[in-house]
């Protein structure tokens, strides 16, 4: 382990010195080397940070068995992230990013620029919440994708939420919910609602006060609702008196595998929080 641990130490410092004259600094793990000049290091990448990345990647190396010897180009994409991280979260957050980091460790190989362009550059989104995004929620910025996030939060302002609906409610509170997809996990189930005489304003009503609904187990909720009577859905529908209740123990389909098109019903769209931390 010690020789991966110093050829690991050669590749990251030829990444951040450029060329050398043929000769090589190397140190024991875990400390850092006084005879190295800071200068020969990014700009973007502060001492101190540089060396809690190096001190991360140890731990990444030894606890989960990662190559001990990363490309230059993912150490750069590393030093980027890490750095980001460290901008958004302060000189306090060191010890979330290792945590989420450890616990993600594909974090640092996200394209955290767009991510963070896309929420707080674009979107509006606090720093700070996008520091806590990125460690209680890192699964969104390593599995989801700007535009499947970007539809749910349209779907939700066209049902009438606000900016700061969206900031506080859903990225603040259901962030996994922006990795569903519009028409494979969210049209089925607003066509479904339709079906049970849930529209309209009883439709937002429910998606405000329930963005659950979307949950994969749909159809448990909206038993629960019929039997309370709650966003138009009843027992018994307008038509015959037929029991609905047994509708609602129908399978469509699993969900979106069988339903076609991407039209979600009259309300044009659906989100919610399926997909939970």
């Amino acid at each position: 382990m010690h020789s991966h641990v110093s050829d690991y130490h050669n590749t990251f410092q030829k990444l951040n010195q450029g060329p050398q004259r043929g000769f090589v600094v190397t140190r024991a793990r875990h400390v850092a080397s006084s005879s190295q000049p800071v200068k020969a290091y990014p700009k973007s990448l502060l001492t101190s940070r540089r060396l809690q990345l190096e001190h991360l990647t140890y731990e990444l190396i030894n606890t989960l068995a990662l190559p001990a010897e990363p490309s230059p180009v993912d150490l750069q994409r590393w030093s980027k992230n890490y750095d980001l991280l460290h901008d958004v979260h302060g000189a306090a957050g060191a010890e979330r990013i290792r945590r989420a980091v450890l616990s993600n460790p594909s974090l640092l190989s996200a394209d955290l620029e767009l991510w963070h362009s896309f929420f707080v550059v674009g979107f509006g989104l606090p720093a700070d919440s996008f520091a806590k995004l990125a460690t209680d929620c890192p699964a969104l910025l390593t599995d989801g994708d700007v535009f499947t996030a970007g539809s749910c939060m349209l779907f939700f302002k066209s049902m009438g939420w606000r900016n700061k609906d969206i900031a506080q409610r859903i990225i603040g509170y259901y962030p996994r919910l922006l990795l569903l997809d519009r028409r494979r996990d969210i049209d089925p189930v607003l066509r479904f609602l339709e079906r049970m005489d849930c529209r309209g304003e009883n439709l937002r009503l429910l998606v405000w006060e329930f963005p659950r609904i979307f949950d994969k187990d749909y159809r448990r909720h909206v038993r629960k609702f019929q039997y309370l009577g709650m966003y138009g859905l009843s027992m018994y529908r307008a038509k015959g008196g037929a029991n609905v209740a047994s509708v609602a123990d129908v399978n469509i389909g699993g969900g979106a595998d069988g339903e076609k098109g991407g039209g979600g019903g009259g309300s044009g769209g659906g989100s919610g929080g399926a997909i939970w931390a």
